[in-house]
């Protein structure tokens, strides 16, 4: 299989993977409180899944460079699938559970695919192909959502939701396995596997990271990341406390921001292109993220509202693609997967932290966390100022 199939391969797995993903999203906390667990214990369990991605993210990441891209995800594809198999089939919250941590430690596909894209696409277009890869994944997360909505309509409905789940992982497997080559570039026998077999060897990873050069990028990630996981996760009470807008309206603007995700997501290579500079790329559009999320906190109705969330979701796009393509221009070839692997790890702490800064701000006003979001953007905003104008560091051997 020639480069360009090996991308499309890819980006197909990431609409994939992400559209088998958010079938349950709408589902899985309804499917835990129905067992008759408090709201405390509820949240508890939610929060397995990130904390275990948090955990393992750059250690998978890690043994995809030692042992080969190819295996280790097809070992997390029929992991997830059978994770899913396992939370449909639950009759007990403890069986539940087991899902969701054979999930959070095996569910690292969309990590390794970066790393694959990384691998075989040239770095001048790696801007390009990530964002192809991002508005692929945005599209499974549209239509998901929506998918498990009607089908746990049916009787026995988060079964066959969690079933049909599975059955994307799978078909991303038997993909993976007929069509996606071993990438050469990857040197199995350059780090001693009793490195990566340990699980502390986590902290090995985070010691090898060289934070002169990705200290910085990693800093602006989390902030601008937590801005808009802050805001959004206050977003439904804002609409509904603000303007009075129905559930079903609620759900529209949601998909709305899917959508023009996912069209972003087609366009950041043209931006990279014109930009030529992933460092002012980002500046501009984490100063584009600031400005929409303020307008967006104090925007008078809901026409405007929804016109602001155009330039959030477009300078989110970008800031994914623009901070991946400095992480990975500035990532030995041999570190690929550990540190793509780490920066997912900086999500998943943003991820852990909003919905409790979300409910703590939203205590003092419905503004809170749309404020705090602000704030936090902004600060990541100056960071990616001096980022911008500072001399590139070299690379180290």
């Amino acid at each position: 299989m020639d480069v360009k199939n090996t991308q499309m391969l890819i980006l197909v797995v990431g609409f994939l993977d992400l559209l088998g993903a958010s079938l349950i999203i709408p589902l899985i906390i309804l499917q835990v409180k129905s067992q008759g667990i408090s709201p405390l214990l509820s949240g508890l369990i939610s929060s397995v899944y990130g904390i275990l991605q948090l955990a393992t993210s750059p250690i998978v990441g890690r043994w995809s460079d030692i042992w080969g891209r190819r295996p280790v995800m097809l070992v997390c594809l029929l992991a997830t699938a059978i994770s899913y198999i396992i939370l449909g089939a639950s009759q007990s919250i403890l069986v539940m559970v087991l899902g969701r941590v054979v999930a959070g430690i095996f569910k690292h596909s969309q990590t390794i695919a970066r790393a694959l894209l990384a691998d075989i696409t040239p770095e001048k277009e790696h801007s390009l192909m990530f964002g192809r890869f991002n508005a692929a994944s945005s599209m499974g997360f549209i239509i998901g959502p929506m998918l498990g909505g009607h089908l746990s309509e049916v009787e026995h409905g988060f079964f066959w939701v969690c079933l049909i789940g599975a059955s994307f992982f799978i078909l991303d497997f038997v993909l993976c396995w007929f069509y996606l080559p071993e990438i050469e570039n990857v040197k199995k026998e350059s780090t001693p596997k009793t490195e990566a077999e340990n699980l502390g060897g986590f902290f090995t990873f985070v010691k090898e990271i060289n934070w002169d050069i990705f200290g910085e990028i990693f800093m602006i990630r989390f902030l601008l990341s937590f801005s808009a996981l802050v805001y959004r996760s206050n977003f439904s009470l804002l609409i509904d406390q603000n303007f009075g807008a129905s559930p079903k309206i609620i759900g529209y603007l949601i998909s709305f921001q899917g959508i023009i995700s996912a069209l972003a997501g087609f366009s950041t290579g043209a931006v990279s292109r014109y930009y030529g500079n992933s460092k002012q790329e980002l500046f501009h559009s984490s100063v584009l993220l600031t400005t929409s999320l303020f307008l967006l906190t104090v925007a008078p109705s809901l026409t405007l509202l929804l016109l602001c969330l155009v330039p959030l979701c477009v300078g989110s796009a970008v800031i994914r693609v623009s901070t991946t393509s400095l992480i990975v221009s500035s990532c030995d070839p041999l570190q690929i997967g550990s540190v793509t692997g780490f920066s997912q790890s900086i999500t998943s702490i943003s991820r852990m932290m909003t919905p409790l800064i979300a409910g703590i701000t939203q205590e003092i006003s419905v503004y809170g966390p749309g404020l705090t979001g602000t704030f936090s953007a902004g600060v990541g905003a100056v960071l990616a100022c001096i980022l911008s104008r500072r001399t590139p560091k070299v690379k180290e051997e």
